[in-house]
């Protein structure tokens, strides 16, 4: 479809646990060039490794890791500054985001792994939801990617403009990813979705309703 792209205007990816998530995410990352800073929330140490970039721990390790245009954060070794609860390192890490955003020109790819671990249906960090709501005016798109779609915030549901569907099962995951792509008028299959081959997907721009499918294994 000519109308659709996996370019991250504020994407959603969703998919079970080994069904291609993190590969697609590292792949379309390295795949664009002109992009201001990528950064990344790799607390799982799950992408750094892969990308072969550095990883931060300390706040001047993210200001050196800037220019690079290559900005990964594990939080830690910051934990200790913040009593040992992570939330409180994602938010700070956020803000620091914000700030760097507005700093210059240029389009910055915000990363966040499995996010459902910082939000729910109901509830979202504040500064998370800055981003999604109010960064596009900074250049700033999100890709999150979730296992579990269904405590994904009506924040980041709301601001998405594509879905990128890998293999699921869960039935709660299945009727959330419905309803994001049912409210875009997006046609959506279960079955489909439930039968995809490890690293298959099928991607959806919930503003054009153009569809799209691929492997990245």
């Amino acid at each position: 479809m000519p109308d659709f792209t996996l370019q991250p205007h504020h994407t959603v990816i969703v998919g079970m646990t080994g069904s291609g998530k993190t590969t697609f995410v590292n792949r379309l990352l390295l795949k664009d060039e002109v992009v201001a800073c990528r950064f990344i929330y790799d607390d799982l140490n799950r992408m750094w490794p892969r990308l072969k970039i550095p990883v931060c721990h300390t706040p001047e390790q993210l200001a050196a890791s800037v220019p690079t245009r290559w900005s990964a954060f594990c939080h830690t070794k910051m934990l200790f500054k913040f009593n040992g609860d992570p939330k409180r390192v994602f938010r700070w890490w956020l803000r620091w985001v914000w700030r760097v955003a507005h700093s210059g020109p240029g389009r910055k790819i915000v990363v966040l792994p499995e996010v459902w671990r910082w939000c729910n249906r109901d509830t979202v960090p504040m500064e998370l939801a800055l981003l999604a709501q109010a960064g596009r005016e900074l250049g700033v798109e999100l890709v999150c990617d979730t296992q579990k779609p269904e405590l994904l915030n009506g924040s980041l549901v709301g601001s998405a403009t594509e879905l990128v569907c890998f293999r699921q099962i869960d039935r709660d995951a299945l009727k959330a990813t419905e309803t994001m792509l049912s409210s875009s008028g997006n046609t959506f299959d279960p079955a489909q979705l439930r039968s995809l081959p490890a690293g298959s997907f099928v991607g959806f721009n919930r503003l054009s309703g153009a569809s799209q499918a691929g492997r990245v294994f």
